[in-house]
């Protein structure tokens, strides 16, 4: 066996050849290779780091160093450039992949029959409020079956449509009755992530489907569009402010694949309500979207991004909260997120939102917690704010009743 190189030359040496065998290798791969080479704690231990060495070990051109500038240096910023620029290449072909799986959904969309609704005359009012919805978790194409979760709960697309029906008919009402009183001539929707339940978001995903992936974004966008035409023929006016969950991305966390099937669904959304000349949609392309209405800015964001265990995670949620002032450079009145399945409050200026399922496998037998399916609704003052907060329930309240045998669970 040759003798491992000691000096920094001959470690060098050795590395180059490799490093230009595989100019694309991972740590991860240079320790797989069967091949002799320097060890990485070697390479560690004598550069620092993985990237320093293949840096260092790079040919450079006499004539590409300066002669008051450090060729370690410059080896090293010149391997992070071509690093760099292969990183924006597959950037660009996930881009492009994305593109055109947009552009195939919206050419299919175009092909719905979708026919406008008349536009209402605006109503006058004493006062003139908005009336605002948040929606988020409808978890489309998730079963929950309710003999594997004690009858606690039920769903699936057939009561996914009821759901959004009953949402419909609640904000119609909620419209109807008060709109003489307080205006209610714009609905503005906030829709906080989670339109579909995904398919490999954790293990065992599959046995709780009953719609896969495309069938969940078509779904979705066929009751959805009806359900948003029939508010418009309500309300002279309609905004809608969208950004993505987690459950709509493809692959396991941390894949970036640069898909995510709620911004397709947005997308596929907004190109069905095209001709619904009182809808404006606006769709976040990130994870975020900030948004000022009156004098007041809200912010709007799925919530999976602060990390809780059996329930909502308030500390985390607050100390994010405190630092976005600083990060978004203005003072933020109000936070809207999703995620967390259960419609609560953190003080005035936070606001969780519901879900459409209600109870699941993993939060009731791996949590022990539940939920009435809700959604969020308020009226909002440009000057004064939030008021008339209350939660629209989606379904009855689940009571169980016992058998024969005094047995409240199903059994065999």
């Amino acid at each position: 066996m040759p003798t491992p190189p000691h000096d920094n030359a001959s470690i060098l040496a050795a590395l180059k050849p490799v490093i230009t065998k595989y100019p694309h290798i991972t740590q991860n791969e240079y320790d797989a290779l069967k091949e002799v080479r320097p060890a990485r704690a070697t390479l560690y231990r004598h550069f620092g780091s993985f990237a320093n060495a293949c840096a260092k070990a790079l040919e450079m051109d006499e004539g590409d160093v300066s002669p008051d500038e450090d060729s370690t240096a410059l080896a090293s910023r010149s391997y992070l450039v071509e690093q760099n620029s292969r990183l924006s290449r597959a950037l660009d072909k996930q881009r492009n992949l994305t593109q055109v799986f947009v552009e195939n959904c919206l050419a299919e969309i175009e092909k719905l029959a979708v026919r406008p609704v008349r536009i209402p005359a605006a109503d006058e009012a004493p006062e003139e409020l908005d009336f605002h919805s948040l929606r988020s978790d409808s978890q489309v194409g998730e079963r929950v079956d309710s003999r594997s979760v004690q009858g606690l709960s039920v769903y699936n697309a057939t009561l996914y449509d009821e759901r959004v029906k009953r949402w419909t008919e609640k904000v119609a009402l909620f419209r109807e009755q008060d709109r003489r009183s307080l205006g209610l001539n714009k609905l503005v929707l906030n829709w906080l992530g989670d339109q579909v339940e995904g398919e490999s978001i954790y293990p065992g995903q599959a046995f709780y489907l009953d719609l896969h992936l495309t069938e969940q974004l078509f779904h979705s966008v066929e009751v959805e569009t009806s359900s948003i035409l029939t508010l418009a023929a309500e309300f002279p006016r309609v905004e809608i402010y969208c950004v993505s969950g987690n459950h709509g991305r493809i692959g396991k966390k941390g894949d970036h694949s640069g898909v995510n099937f709620d911004y397709l669904f947005y997308r596929a959304l907004k190109s069905a309500l095209s001709r619904q000349e009182n809808v404006k949609m606006y769709i976040a392309e990130s994870p975020s979207m900030l948004v000022r209405h009156g004098d007041f800015h809200f912010l709007l964001n799925h919530g999976d991004n602060a990390r809780g265990w059996n329930g909502i995670p308030y500390y985390g949620l607050e100390r994010m909260f405190r630092r976005m002032h600083d990060l978004f450079g203005v003072r933020i009145d109000v936070e809207l997120i999703g995620h967390h399945h259960q419609a609560s409050n953190l003080s005035d200026r936070m606001i969780i939102n519901g879900c459409l399922p209600g109870g699941s496998e993993l939060s009731i037998n791996r949590m022990g917690v539940s939920s009435r399916p809700s959604q969020k609704i308020y009226y909002f003052h440009p000057e004064h704010g939030i008021n008339r907060e209350t939660n629209l329930y989606l379904s009855d309240p689940v009571r169980l009743t016992a058998d024969a045998n005094g047995i409240y669970t199903a059994v065999v």
